[in-house]
């Protein structure tokens, strides 16, 4: 779909048009007053002579640099061959880019118009000087003669025009070799704007692929059966969806009865256990020293202590449970991100377990020493 953009003449456009004052050329101003708000580029091309259409894009450009213009849409033609009006936002039904870039191509049209126009100043500027360095010599002319008259009279001897010229030559090229480094600066500035600008249209693109992404993923995440059930885990928390749906992909979903051994103390194993739903109990030696249950883990100590992978303790289903099993090898193929956020929710769970586990210490300490005051009272 072609794009044909609408320009309306501003406040200041107006005023210039009644009074130009010699300040806009004769293109500019045929072309200032075929903009009425309505007509696009496209229509404008057609009743401009070949001559003005071959600079069309820099008298454009100046008008808009100067503020004589200003852009409000654009005329988008379809297949259908209708043609719709769109805002300078770049809001419509056919719109195809998101806004985000859109405005980020506005941003580059605006600079590179702003440099057409520094280039056209630029222009004007060598040609002004052109007609500074033409006066100067008529000047320089004119001051030698009345210089060698006065040296005539004075000294009855005169300055050789040869050297007065080649003076004012020297002087000349000084100057014109000074405005070398300002073209050298505008070349560089307009290189480091438009690396600067691509750069941000990359970022936003590829911002608006990660989101995405991201979308895709969560839609396939909720279609797993167990998906609210993990997202309510305090496991996951902090788990992007697309990172849940990889753990879900390389974990394998287990069930165990009541009074089921799910793991055997001495048995040799790496994986490790997520409870989804049910509760366990835990022993060592035939004694029971701790009981899980829905959103707690176990089995974890072989992966997180890089031993030898013997399993330290017994582990019995207490009722009908549904376990999420992890290898650790798995694990460590996963991507950086997924890695980390496994091991920080390992090591969260382990310092919940272990605040929790010391309280009853804590307990049978304090009543330990309020039995020792009781027996020193009597």
């Amino acid at each position: 779909m072609a794009k044909d953009r609408i320009f309306l003449r501003t406040d200041v456009g107006d005023e210039l048009l009644k009074n130009p004052g010699g300040r806009i050329s004769g293109d500019e101003m045929l072309l200032m007053a075929m903009i009425d708000g309505k007509t696009g580029i496209k229509g404008i091309i057609k009743k401009v002579p070949p001559s003005v259409r071959e600079k069309l894009d820099g008298v454009f450009a100046h008008l808009l640099f100067s503020g004589y213009i200003e852009e409000i849409g654009i005329v988008a033609t379809g297949s259908t061959g209708q043609h719709k009006q769109v805002d300078a936002n770049g809001t419509g039904e056919n719109h195809s880019n998101g806004k985000d870039c859109a405005g980020l191509e506005r941003e580059l049209e605006e600079v590179r118009a702003q440099l057409e126009a520094t280039r056209i100043r630029q222009k004007e500027i060598e040609v002004v000087f052109h007609k500074l360095r033409l006066r100067t010599s008529a000047y320089t002319e004119i001051m030698h003669a009345k210089l060698n008259k006065r040296l005539k009279v004075i000294t009855g001897s005169e300055i050789s025009g040869e050297e007065l010229r080649a003076s004012c030559e020297r002087e000349l090229r000084d100057a014109l070799e000074g405005l070398q480094p300002l073209n050298h600066a505008v070349a560089e500035q307009q290189d480091v704007l438009d690396k600067t600008l691509r750069l941000k249209v990359s970022a936003k693109q590829l911002e608006k692929q990660e989101k995405e992404r991201e979308e895709e993923s969560g839609k396939l995440a909720q279609s797993h059966p167990y998906y609210m059930k993990l997202r309510g885990l305090d496991f996951f928390k902090g788990f992007a969806n697309a990172e849940l749906l990889q753990f879900m992909d390389i974990s394998k979903l287990q069930k165990a009865e009541s009074g089921e051994a799910i793991l055997n103390e001495g048995d040799v194993g790496m994986p490790f256990y997520i409870i989804i739903s049910g509760s366990v109990s835990i022993y060592k030696h035939d004694v029971n020293i701790a009981s899980l249950e829905q959103g707690d883990f176990f089995g974890e100590f072989a992966y997180l202590s890089g031993e030898e992978p013997y399993r330290t303790a017994r582990v019995v289903a207490d009722t009908a449970c549904d376990l999420m099993m992890v290898d650790p090898l798995d694990i460590e193929f996963a991507p950086v991100q997924l890695r980390l956020h496994v091991v920080e929710a390992l090591l969260r769970g382990l310092v919940r377990r272990s605040l929790v586990s010391s309280k009853p210490l804590k307990n049978l300490a304090q009543d330990g020493a309020g039995k020792e005051l009781d027996m020193t009272s009597k």
